[in-house]
């Protein structure tokens, strides 16, 4: 995946039947973990014949995909209802901070994963994740141009900041233990006003 990927996941339609299987794969997901979950179990909850589910995914993997990629696109489009009506920029970049952490630490199937298969996940997450952390940065980064055109914020190159940003938040998803707080969406804001709106405004 690229930097502007998130408009193609954006654009991608939610077919009726596919969104009959991928929200009883989901459900399944979330229950008893991915590793667990059979293409039998997918068709029982959704309440069709394999052979249906066979026509549009030919295997588990193709529906797992299908699954994070749907994921993905859900996850920006709330995260878009969260900002896109801030226009001050230090309070759009606070907002989105506040809620990638914690919509990443309140996500029911990521933290499903890594409590029940984590040796299948951590790798995914870390040395895999590049595609996902290139998507989120081209997400931010697209929002701090826009700034930079209507004349709210000084001239950067927003890559490199974006890029300090997706970090960060992909950090405090692994390993939220520290003295960056995570857990507390008011201390969160308060963390990103003192040390993250700099960067973008000083």
């Amino acid at each position: 995946m690229n930097a502007g990927d998130h408009r193609v996941l954006l654009a991608e339609p939610d077919s009726d039947v596919g969104g009959v299987v991928l929200d009883a794969a989901l459900a399944a997901f979330v229950d008893v973990g991915i590793r667990r979950t059979t293409m039998n179990d997918i068709a029982r909850r959704a309440g069709l014949g394999r052979a249906t589910i066979y026509r549009r995914y030919p295997d588990k993997d193709a529906v797992v995909e299908a699954v994070l990629l749907r994921e993905m696109r859900r996850f920006v489009r709330w995260l878009d209802e969260r900002v896109d009506h801030i226009t001050d920029p230090a309070e759009q970049v606070v907002e989105c901070y506040v809620a990638v952490v914690g919509g990443l630490r309140r996500h029911s199937l990521l933290n499903r994963l890594m409590a029940v298969e984590p040796d299948d996940w951590l790798p995914a997450l870390t040395a895999d994740w590049g595609g996902v952390l290139a998507v989120a940065r081209g997400y931010l980064a697209e929002k701090l141009r826009g700034h930079q055109s209507a004349g709210r914020l000084r001239g950067f190159d927003p890559e490199p900041v974006a890029e300090v940003f997706v970090r960060l938040a992909h950090s405090m998803m692994l390993t939220p233990t520290g003295c960056i707080p995570e857990s507390d969406d008011g201390r969160t804001r308060a963390f990103a006003r003192a040390h993250l709106v700099p960067v973008v405004t000083s």
